[in-house]
């Protein structure tokens, strides 16, 4: 039990910094909404995907995190940080000049028109300038969760959004930021965070700890994940590049972003737990009482994320009146879908981290590739003839896919031995909420909301009677 507070007390850290970096994150989708098109929104927020995607190559964090933990002299923890930080800088720097110098290519994949070509290219080209600041702070971050450090950790992330918004809102509200603008705001706000923190980045810096070996090792553990990272990319954002070019209203993309950042809150429970359980498994896998332990997390991780899932999926219309207008309300016809899939992600995380623990991680690329195919191929096909509801389809069911294929996997390959039991339970109720919330789509759509609340209250209810009658029934 004291091991599970432990867990709770650390993701409760990490949590409160995501809480208010995507508070602020959600802050200024109105001031994109109201201060940007619809496309214009649509392109920003393809353009950050794409930033996102192509810094996974950078993250060799769960090799970090594997040999740190492995290795217990201190001269060769430091080094396989610098080692770490010098990769980043090297892809870095090829990754930026592709960017730079294939922004006129890449903007084929976005909404395009004479009057916001430049400033999509632009765009694509302030990309690079990004990557110093975000590898010293993504690196910075993991240096902290390595040490339990947690405080230290997520005030990165808080003064990363904090500066964002101070930066970014009022130059959306009053000087008329486009796409180009906003992403310097973004620059500066990460700059200044990385220049605060320089004092932690002086640890690792010093060029003689690089090693060629320590990255072979590395790499070696890690590149399964780039794959994985890539997949789960495509699984939330490549409906949105496939919906520039097979969605007859182009407004639709807009719904389908704006449906994605509405889901935040279910995204930082994600984060929260994924940030935490790193370490937090790594320390205690030796443990006698270890599985039980983790099984714990794993109820109450799957109980968490499916209560903030009911009431994102509750608060949908209120949150789309206050940070968008009417226009965008058929946001609720994904959102469901697409909350549902981000959890079965947070699933499949907990399921990969035993393929970390026996080194066989390249058994992950199976299940996270099938996802990715469904996604991509599911859009393609059905796209254009049903709509955008497509998205939250295809995401669901990769999600149910991917999960399934890991834990099967997981018990054949690294004796992964969770009870699904009890999470099954939990997600059989939320899966009729969600069914009842389909089948009412027409009256919600009209502005009745009744099902919407009282079918939620009552599966918020029946979650929390199942979850503590399991917990209790664990104890004894």
């Amino acid at each position: 039990m004291s091991k599970l507070k432990g867990f709770i007390g650390e993701t409760l850290v990490y949590g409160f910094a995501n809480v208010f970096s995507k508070v602020f994150a959600m802050l200024l989708i109105p001031f994109y909404t109201s201060n940007l098109s619809k496309v214009g929104y649509s392109n920003l927020i393809m353009i950050l995907s794409i930033f996102t995607v192509i810094s996974f190559i950078l993250a060799l964090n769960s090799g970090v995190f594997f040999y740190f933990y492995e290795w217990k002299r201190k001269r060769y923890q430091n080094m396989i940080f610098t080692t770490w930080f010098y990769y980043q800088l090297g892809f870095a720097l090829l990754l930026g000049g592709f960017l730079f110098f294939g922004a006129s290519w890449l903007q084929d994949f976005f909404v395009v028109s004479p009057a916001n070509e430049m400033d999509i290219i632009n765009g694509i080209r302030l990309l690079p300038f990004m990557f110093i600041p975000y590898i010293i702070n993504i690196t910075n971050i993991n240096y902290y969760r390595i040490d339990r450090k947690a405080k230290s950790a997520v005030s990165i992330v808080f003064l990363e959004a904090l500066f964002t918004v101070i930066i970014v809102v009022p130059g959306l509200e009053y000087y008329d930021f486009g796409i180009p603008e906003v992403i310097i705001g973004l620059l500066i706000a990460r700059s200044v965070v990385s220049i605060l923190f320089i004092k932690t980045t002086l640890n690792y810096i010093h060029w003689k700890g690089f090693s060629m070996k320590i990255l072979k090792r590395l790499w070696l553990f890690s590149w399964p994940f780039f794959v994985i990272s890539a997949s789960a990319w495509i699984t939330i954002s490549i409906d949105k590049f496939i919906g520039a070019e097979h969605l007859t209203n182009k407004d639709d993309i807009a719904v389908l972003a704006l449906s994605m950042q509405l889901c935040l809150p279910i995204v930082v429970v994600a984060d929260m737990i994924r940030t935490a359980i790193g370490p937090f498994i790594m320390s205690i896998k030796d443990d006698d009482n270890a599985n039980q332990t983790y099984q714990q997390v794993f109820d109450l991780s799957v109980f968490s994320a499916l209560i903030v899932l009911v009431l994102v999926v509750i608060a949908t219309p209120m949150l789309t009146f206050l940070l968008a207008d009417e226009t965008y309300m058929k946001s609720i016809m994904v959102i469901p879908l697409v909350a549902f899939a981000s959890v079965l992600s947070m699933v499949s995380n907990q399921f990969s981290i035993s393929f970390s623990l026996v080194k066989k991680n390249s058994h992950l690329i199976l299940p996270t590739l099938s996802g990715g195919l469904i996604v991509i191929i599911s859009n393609m096909l059905f796209m254009k003839e049903y709509g955008f509801v497509v998205s939250g389809v295809s995401q669901a069911l990769a999600g149910v896919v991917m999960a399934s294929i890991l834990f099967t996997l997981g018990r054949k390959v690294t004796n992964l031995n969770l009870n699904l039991r009890n999470s099954s339970f939990l997600f059989l109720i939320t899966a009729g909420f969600i069914a009842i919330v389909y089948i009412d789509m027409d009256s919600i759509l009209n502005g009745n909301y009744f099902s919407l609340f009282f079918g939620g209250s009552v599966c918020l209810l029946l979650l929390a009677f199942v979850y503590l009658l399991a917990f209790k029934k664990s104890k004894t």
